[in-house]
């Protein structure tokens, strides 16, 4: 067998091996990153609302009590 065409078949398989794998782990990355900061934003803004909610709470309390 030639190995001219030997390497014509397997260097351009080998070739997209390798893209795939190196493409597979960028997304894998990425996604990643992107579920770490959707569960910081997700903790942040609970921590606000309930924040907001403690404090209407207990500013609402204390208002009541000063109005004649």
């Amino acid at each position: 067998m030639n190995l001219k065409l030997l390497a014509w078949i397997t260097l351009p398989i080998v070739g997209l091996i390798l893209a795939g794998i190196i493409v597979w782990n960028i997304i894998a990355w990425v996604f990643g990153w992107v579920f770490y900061l959707a569960i910081g934003v997700a903790a942040v803004g609970l921590a606000i609302w309930g924040w907001g909610k403690m404090k209407n709470k207990v500013g609402a309390g204390s208002q009541r009590k000063m109005i004649p």
